[in-house]
């Protein structure tokens, strides 16, 4: 299993990113992303630690951890300078969606363009409610050796 949408307390999940992945490897995910709500004035703070932490975990566990962001709750216009911006500190996983059944967002359809053409995933599209597919064919290579 994988899991490419998902938070820590550095923005608005539970846990810290060591404990998420423990959880998350116990319930045989293979594969993580930590994409955490940013903003410009979150952004370094949120993608510096999921970097440090992926690197930290995977030293140890067998779970792949990709450090990531989530620009959703941005303005359109800023997005694809944010996303440069987060791989630029070393974002594996951007996440850009608009509405969604669990995650209203009041942002115009614009959200989801703006992310699609700047190197983002689009996670759940405007008012479907689903899971796209992502393709990992350009993640593949992050992580060291299995310990």
């Amino acid at each position: 299993m994988i899991d490419l949408h998902t938070h820590t307390l550095f923005s608005d999940g539970e846990l810290v990113p060591a404990e998420l992945a423990r959880r998350a490897e116990r319930l045989g995910y293979r594969w993580l992303a930590i994409t955490d709500h940013v903003d410009s004035s979150t952004l370094e703070h949120a993608v510096r630690g999921a970097v440090a932490a992926a690197e930290e975990v995977m030293r140890y566990w067998k779970i792949r951890v990709l450090p990531g962001a989530e620009l959703t709750h941005n303005p359109p216009q800023l997005i694809p300078e944010l996303i440069r911006e987060a791989r630029r500190l070393g974002a594996k996983v951007v996440v850009v969606h608009g509405e969604t059944l669990v995650e209203p967002t009041g942002q115009p359809r614009g959200v989801d363009r703006a992310g699609r053409g700047a190197h983002s995933y689009r996670v759940a599209g405007p008012q479907r409610g689903r899971r796209d597919d992502v393709d990992l064919r350009d993640v593949d290579h992050v992580g060291g050796p299995r310990g």
